[in-house]
């Protein structure tokens, strides 16, 4: 009795640990445990003076001065090998500062010596709201060291600090953030693949369902969800006819398989929009699978930051 009963409370401990991380990956919880604006200090004196131009996919390139990144919510940092805690403003709260649009994909960091690091803007993301984050992998465009302004030797007045990265990317005199565009790639047994980005997708039909969604940690959301059928993106791509199923990749490397009939009951889409607004990269965008129908409106059918789907 005994044996069972330990037997049973194992079980019901990995249900709920499963439970859990099916909640983290496929709903929309955010859990930074970096210190606010508030609970942070920057050196006395003014910010030395400096600037980062934003570049690359945008209306309009703008500057942006140290001054005016020490007044966004600040993060810190700890890199234990170098017994030093970071000040700055995480990469993903940059992008939201400074209007990086919504598709944006690749982010090249650009120094004064014209070195560059790239990541994506789901690293960025990633590294600061995933629950295993805490206060050593945020990647933070930093200007504070140990209490003190970065200092040119130093690496300063901004460093990329982006701990777990090797030493290349921890590159210093930060003076350029370059957003390149998300691509979502159609291809396999495809005659004419197709490269997807948020300036052509809207060449495409969309069509808006409302529907309900359970992401797994809660109830029902039922939303109107707007996108363009995946059946159309296949015709268009010219899938061959023997063609029976598509994989859909997420940046994260998580894959759903879909038979061509599941995709028609399913009426799946290439996602872009929630209720009218584009998805921010914490509800899967720049684009996420939607399937809007009672048998398809679990969570792990909604595949998240889709950067691939494969015809075969």
């Amino acid at each position: 009795m005994k044996t069972i009963t330990i037997i049973l409370v194992i079980i019901a401990v990995t249900i709920v640990v499963a439970a859990t991380f099916t909640s983290m990956y496929y709903g929309k919880i955010i859990w930074n445990s970096s210190k606010t604006k508030n609970e942070l200090t920057l050196p006395a004196g003014a910010a030395p003076q400096w600037q980062i131009e934003v570049t690359g996919d945008f209306n309009q390139e703008e500057s942006w001065t140290l001054t005016q990144m020490s007044k966004m919510p600040l993060t810190e940092v700890i890199i234990k090998s170098e017994n030093a805690t970071y000040i700055g403003v995480s990469l993903i709260e940059f992008c939201s500062q400074t209007g990086i649009l919504w598709d944006a994909g690749p982010l090249n960091v650009i120094n004064a010596n014209g070195e560059t690091a790239t990541l994506s803007v789901f690293q960025a993301w990633n590294s600061t709201y995933y629950p295993y984050s805490y206060s050593y992998n945020v990647i933070v465009l930093a200007f504070v060291r140990n209490g003190q302004w970065i200092t040119n030797q130093n690496g300063g007045p901004v460093k990329l600090v982006a701990p777990y990265f090797s030493s290349s990317y921890q590159i210093g005199q930060v003076k350029e953030i370059q957003s390149e565009l998300w691509t979502v790639s159609i291809v396999g047994d495809v005659a004419n693949p197709l490269v997807l980005t948020g300036n052509n997708v809207t060449d495409f039909q969309t069509q808006t369902l409302r529907g309900a969604f359970n992401p797994g940690d809660a109830p029902n959301v039922t939303a109107d969800w707007t996108g363009v059928p995946i059946l159309n993106l296949l015709q268009t791509a010219k899938a061959s006819s023997q063609a029976t199923q598509i994989s859909v990749v997420g940046i994260d490397g998580y894959t759903q398989n879909f038979t061509l009939q599941q995709v028609r009951d399913g009426e799946m889409m290439l996602g872009l929009q929630e209720n009218g607004q584009y998805l921010t990269t914490s509800q899967g965008g720049a684009f996420r699978i939607f399937a809007p129908t009672p048998d398809y409106k679990w969570g792990q059918y909604w595949v998240k930051w889709v950067s691939d789907i494969y015809v075969s």
